[in-house]
């Protein structure tokens, strides 16, 4: 093991703690984006879910035109992703470009 990089102590891992509410906010983003993906047209696919927080949902894309056709059918996304039951109390929705995907 390399003395220069510092290791965390799995046995200390506590499910309410940042780290273990992080894990269990990516496992429902990951439900979301896996029940939302074969609902979306294929011109918007490679949207992602990346952030919840009030009510308000943040996805991603690598592509600007993708991004503005999401942002043209803005109503028919927030239609689709509220009829998924863990996303069903989103009512707004924002749309970005990244550059790292």
């Amino acid at each position: 093991m390399c003395p220069h990089k510092p290791t965390t102590d799995i046995l200390k891992f506590s499910p309410n703690s940042n780290l273990g509410q992080m894990f269990a906010q990516a496992k429902i983003y990951n439900e979301i984006n896996a029940q939302l993906k074969p609902k979306l047209p294929n011109t918007l696919k490679t949207l992602q879910l990346c952030f919840i927080k009030d009510n308000t949902a943040t996805f991603t894309t690598h592509n600007p035109a993708i991004a503005s056709r999401a942002k043209q059918q803005i109503h028919e996304l927030l239609t689709l992703l509220q009829s998924i039951p863990l996303a069903c109390k989103i009512n707004h929705i924002i749309i970005k470009v990244s550059a790292k995907q």
